[in-house]
């Protein structure tokens, strides 16, 4: 059975997170300079230190911005303030709520372009990844480098018109399963070997023109909340 899937839509003031439910945030990275310092605001230390070691000021914006929404989301469900969320790593610097925190909830973030993308759950992992379609990229190499035979094979189904589009669709599956397994991407040819054992709910959705994102979980998934983040909106439309 699949599962229900909601339009694009301005989230509730009171998020409610059920089991087998999986919600989907979008969020643009723009922001003016007052907004910036804001958001910085929100940053524990060791954030604004990764911030400041970026020494391409556009990606240093969008990583600020990013972290801040990530803040402010988990945020509503934890009901605190965004500066009092509170994360754990694990060796490959996958991000996790505090243990202190005493919450189910499970996410995790990707960003590219001006957009920036948030999976959340309960119980389970989760993975995502965000890409931005590039016209003049030489897929076809990407493929034969990383792709093992399955995608491979998957890929070359796609008609010729499709297939840019389909490289990224698979590209990005093969990204949110790592990140749920929280390793890297170094690790593929192992990581490879152990998908095929394992089962997973995949699925792929585009963000915005050009931009194309998929999730990734073992978990069953029976609903699908689309949520578009709007700076100081929360309350439905």
């Amino acid at each position: 059975m699949k599962p229900e899937i909601t339009p694009w839509q301005y989230p509730p003031s009171e998020l409610v997170l059920k089991d087998g439910e999986l919600h989907l945030w979008r969020f643009g990275l723009d922001s003016s300079k007052p907004e910036l310092d804001d958001l910085r605001g929100f940053l524990a230390a060791d954030e604004i230190i990764r911030a400041d070691r970026l020494l391409d000021l556009q990606k240093k914006k969008q990583f600020i911005v990013a972290r801040a929404r990530l803040r402010e989301i988990l945020g509503h469900y934890q009901k605190v303030k965004p500066q009092e969320i509170k994360f754990q790593y694990n060796t490959h610097g996958k991000p996790a709520l505090s243990e202190s925190l005493h919450s189910s909830v499970s996410f995790n973030l990707s960003h590219s372009g001006h957009w920036g993308t948030l999976a959340v759950v309960n119980e389970f992992a989760v993975g995502i990844d965000l890409e931005q379609i590039e016209a003049g990229m030489v897929f076809s190499q990407v493929a034969d480098r990383y792709f093992n035979d399955d995608e491979k094979l998957q890929l070359a189904q796609y008609p010729p018109a499709r297939q840019r589009r389909g490289f990224y669709r698979l590209w990005t599956q093969k990204e949110a399963m790592l990140k749920a397994e929280g390793v890297g991407f170094q690790i593929k040819s192992s990581a490879d070997r152990y998908f095929k054992i394992k089962r997973w709910y995949l699925r792929s959705f585009p963000i915005a023109s050009g931009f194309i994102c998929s999730v990734a979980t073992t978990g069953k998934i029976v609903s699908i909340q689309k949520f578009h983040f709007q700076s100081n909106r929360v309350d439905a439309i």
